[in-house]
């Protein structure tokens, strides 16, 4: 392996590899900083682009946009309360009170070298974890990866804010999505209701890019129409202006002292960011608050928070970065997606070419070793860019939505075209897109639909497999004591998320 790190590194810092991941960083922050966009809706609608672009190059561009994203979205939550993105929403609690305080750039550079660190320290245990985990994988048989698949999907359905009821369902509409076309085992035709266009099955970017990224702008344009948007940073800003007329900007910078003490909550949102992000469908809403509150609770100043606390905002920011390495974890080393995010990294791998799984650092060494170093460089790119670029960030979110989301529309609609040439293809993405909007009205999560459609043509491989070789006899399932193991562990784990949640309401 040692062999490849030297063409990696050459891939890894190429010029145009740098500027790539640069422009990612700043789309990244900048629809970050916007409420209703996201990094997660920008990698979504760029995933066309890896056919046109070098495995390397397109890979940082995506990793640009998702670290900028993580931390774009407290931009607007600090700035006007209103989180740019969902795992922002912790960020605004104190924040925002912070502002109110007359300290708003303390609290974005707090946010911003909090969510750094996190950021880095979690993607170095994703380059010291997935290389051992994935020598582990590959003495894994179809017994073993369909007890992985069942686990993962279990536990990101039940897990997923709560709702179990709900997150089962969405997975089980996932796989019912991805069994459209023809059986991989027979070849006959299923759930194709006589369209001759799907008997090659639902492609994968109109679904991905359907579901998260048209969806949610349908949504923001009927939130733009009502002017409900524009009315509530309009009040927000008015609000803000009435309580800072006599902001003095000499006061407000963040010291050497004030960053020291809010060490300890960074480190504690590093550390539950980093082991929270590896679960499957864990979150990085839920690190964050999670972190939050163990940062209140260590804290000496605990009292303080929810009232412009700085180690509130370092915890939270922290929390939800530190999930950004952590949840690719299990894409590297068993090929199933740990957050919605990953299952985009997944769907970009799998577009040019590369399974996503224990092989693939094995069969793409050099590729993967240059986005281990390109999600390292990626962070101080972030660093700088967003230091320099600060105090125009915060302006961003008062950009009209009427104006901005047609545009990113269209976009999503000709990149859906332009991958797959296919008028289907568009048809299937504006279906996605109502479908997610139904979703999304009724509070449905999506993470379980997607890590659903994309798992299931393992799961279904593993198990028809599995049941090959035990003849038919679905005891054979349990003949493998790390399917027994993984069995067991998901049901304690759920069995536990679930009183958990139970004894707090």
């Amino acid at each position: 392996m040692l062999e490849s790190f030297i063409p990696a590194l050459y891939l890894a810092f190429s010029p145009e590899v740098i500027l790539y991941v640069a422009i990612g960083v700043f789309m990244g922050v900048t629809l970050g900083a916007i409420p209703g966009l996201s990094g997660d809706m920008a990698i979504a609608i760029l995933l066309p682009i890896v056919f046109f672009l070098e495995p390397a190059a397109a890979l940082g561009l995506l990793t640009g946009i998702y670290k900028g994203g993580m931390f774009g979205g407290s931009i607007s939550a600090i700035s006007f309360g209103v989180p740019g993105t969902p795992g922002s929403a912790a960020t605004a609690i104190d924040g925002y009170q912070a502002k109110l305080k007359g300290y708003p750039n303390k609290a974005l550079m707090t946010a911003l070298y909090s969510s750094v660190i996190g950021d880095t320290t979690s993607d170095f245990v994703l380059i010291f974890l997935a290389l051992p985990l994935a020598i582990v994988a590959l003495t894994f048989g179809p017994i073993e990866f369909f007890a992985l698949y069942a686990f993962s999907l279990l536990l990101i359905s039940a897990l997923t804010k709560g709702k179990v009821a709900k997150g089962v369902a969405m997975a089980a509409l996932g796989i019912l999505l991805a069994m459209i076309g023809r059986d991989p085992m027979g070849g006959s035709l299923r759930l194709t209701f006589g369209i001759p266009e799907l008997a090659g099955g639902l492609a994968l970017i109109p679904v991905l890019v359907g579901i998260f990224a048209v969806s949610e702008l349908i949504i923001q344009l009927s939130k733009a129409w009502m002017d409900r948007v524009t009315r509530i940073i309009d009040d927000t800003r008015q609000k803000a202006d009435s309580l800072l007329g006599d902001y003095d900007a000499s006061k407000d910078k963040l010291t050497f002292r004030e960053f020291r003490a809010t060490m300890k909550a960074t480190w504690i949102g590093t550390t539950m960011g980093t082991l929270i992000g590896a679960l499957p469908g864990a979150g990085s809403s839920l690190a964050a608050f999670i972190s939050y509150g163990l940062a209140q609770r260590f804290s000496r100043n605990g009292k303080e928070f929810g009232k412009g606390s700085l180690e509130g905002v370092a915890a939270a920011e922290a929390g939800n970065s530190a999930t950004s390495g952590s949840t690719l974890i299990p894409l590297f080393a068993f090929g199933i997606p740990g957050s919605a995010t990953a299952a985009l990294f997944g769907a970009a791998f799998i577009l040019m070419g590369m399974t996503p799984g224990p092989r693939l650092i094995y069969d793409h060494t050099e590729v993967i070793y240059a986005l281990f170093l390109i999600l390292i460089y990626a962070n101080l790119i972030n660093l700088g860019l967003s230091q320099f670029l600060l105090p125009f960030y915060s302006k961003i979110a008062m950009i009209k939505s009427r104006i901005l989301l047609p545009i990113v529309c269209v976009l999503a609609i000709l990149g859906t075209f332009a991958a797959g040439n296919s008028v289907i293809d568009v048809w299937v993405l504006l279906f996605a897109g109502l479908l997610g909007v139904v979703l999304r009205v009724y509070n449905f999560p999506l993470a379980p639909l997607i890590l659903g459609f994309i798992v299931a043509p393992g799961a279904e491989r593993a198990l028809r497999q599995s049941l090959l070789i035990g003849r038919g006899d679905w005891m054979h399932l349990l003949s493998s004591p790390i399917a027994i193991g993984l069995y067991t562990v998901a049901a304690i784990m759920i069995l536990t998320f679930t009183l958990v949640l139970r004894e707090k309401k």
